[in-house]
């Protein structure tokens, strides 16, 4: 992820648009978020886990992102992510674009 998306995700939190956790999974599964999060740090059964829910309900992931962004951004220890809110994740979509 580029600089610029990085410093966007701290006012995403602060809006509130962020789940993780077993709530990331049932979000997912309902289509509740546009984009998800994958930390590099994540096992292989995560990794493998979100990936095929993200490819089956055609949600857009962003995968090997360096694991110190999810300790600095959610002060917990998260092996991903999601975003709720359509308009800040497209923001972060295009920027990954660039």
């Amino acid at each position: 992820m580029n600089s610029s998306s990085l410093q966007f995700l701290g006012l995403v939190k602060k809006a509130g648009a962020v789940v993780y956790g077993d709530a990331l999974m049932e979000s997912i599964r309902n289509k509740k978020v546009y984009v998800v999060l994958l930390s590099d740090r994540a096992s292989e059964r995560t990794k493998k886990q979100i990936k095929d829910k993200c490819t089956f309900y055609q949600i857009r992931l962003f995968e090997d992102v360096p694991g110190e962004v999810f300790t600095d951004f959610s002060g917990k220890t998260v092996a991903a992510f999601g975003i709720d809110n359509q308009k800040m994740a497209s923001k972060i979509v295009r920027d990954e674009k660039r």
